[in-house]
């Protein structure tokens, strides 16, 4: 999902924090990550030595290409009996599923 935010360009780390909604020093351990496996790196802002900005690498676009690649494979083979308009159907209800846990109550 990181790696999805930065594909457009790069990004303050604030900013990529808040477009993931995670906590900043849970983001920061994420991207300790994906710089020791060449995927992404931070900088300073030269602007504002304060502020880190985030950017993929081309490993890290290549590393994208192949989980996009690999996820329209799934999808055509999960859902190559539906046609287009069922798949519509099928993508508007998985939409609206809530994947908080927060958002439910477990009772029994």
């Amino acid at each position: 999902m990181t790696l999805m935010q930065l594909a457009p360009g790069a990004m303050s780390q604030r900013d990529l924090a808040a477009a993931m909604e995670v906590d900043p020093s849970r983001l920061v351990a994420i991207l300790n990550e994906l710089e020791s496996e060449g995927l992404a790196e931070r900088r300073r802002d030269p602007a504002d030595r304060r502020r880190h900005i985030v950017e993929i690498t081309e490993a890290g676009a290549g590393a994208l290409r192949r989980v996009d690649t690999a996820v329209g494979e799934a999808e055509r083979e999960l859902f190559g009996d539906l046609t287009e308009a069922e798949q519509a159907v099928l993508r508007g209800l998985l939409d609206r599923v809530v994947l908080d846990p927060a958002a439910h109550s477990c009772g029994e």
